[in-house]
């Protein structure tokens, strides 16, 4: 067992503040890296080897974000609704029910045009999951 600590902080500008910390345990965690070029469409990231309601934290960070970088989820034969990546992303316990499909993979699009090396996204994603049934 693996334990991924959390911590948020939330500052509004003359409100109030938060200060967040939480541990998740997980059985298996993965990390995955990748480059997503301009004018990729549905690049598929594979984030456990089994069922899909096994998932327990997604982390989403990416050098670039817009309307441009989507990502879907796939319960491994539905795609959900596009979802644009407008800022980092974390998804807790419950993960799955947050989606329309359970996420077995996610599928990322750069509409950005071709030709634009500045305009590819890295991506990393930490996934952890449990790992036994």
């Amino acid at each position: 067992m693996s334990e991924v600590n959390v911590s948020l902080k939330v500052n509004v500008a003359d409100g109030p503040s938060w200060a967040i910390n939480h541990k998740f345990s997980v059985e298996a965690y993965d990390v995955i890296d990748l480059v997503l070029p301009p004018n990729t469409t549905d690049k598929l990231v594979e984030l456990q080897p089994s069922a899909a309601t096994r998932v327990n934290l997604i982390v989403i960070q990416s050098s670039l974000y817009g309307s441009e970088i989507k990502f879907k989820t796939r319960s491994g034969t539905t795609d959900s609704d596009p979802v644009a990546l407008l800022s980092p992303q974390f998804y807790g316990d419950g993960v799955a029910a947050l989606f329309a499909q359970p996420p077995y993979s996610l599928k990322f699009t750069n509409s950005h045009p071709a030709g634009d090396p500045a305009k590819a996204a890295r991506i990393q994603i930490l996934v952890g999951r449990d790992a036994t049934p």
